[in-house]
């Protein structure tokens, strides 16, 4: 599982994307974390297993990889879940 350092804001849906283009980050994202996320998907074929920090607390999921022909960039997205409280 693959930890990201930056603060994510995830939607009502808990639908979270990464637009994956250095030059105009989302807010609380990170440089170092879209690398991970790109190393970690090459390694399992698109997908990889994620928890993140946002301002209401910790989440995990899987993001999967896609290449939107659209905007010509990658972008991560998927659904993700709070962790149990212990």
């Amino acid at each position: 599982m693959l930890t990201l350092q930056g603060q994510y804001t995830v939607a009502a849906n808990k639908r979270l994307t990464i637009i994956a283009d250095p030059q105009k980050l989302a807010k609380g994202t990170l440089v170092s974390d879209l690398d991970a996320l790109v190393r970690a998907c090459a390694e399992n074929r698109g997908q990889c297993m994620v928890q993140i920090s946002t301002p209401y607390g910790l989440m995990q999921g899987t993001l999967t990889e896609k290449s939107p022909h659209k905007l010509r960039m990658r972008l991560f997205e998927g659904h993700l879940s709070f962790l149990p409280r212990a």
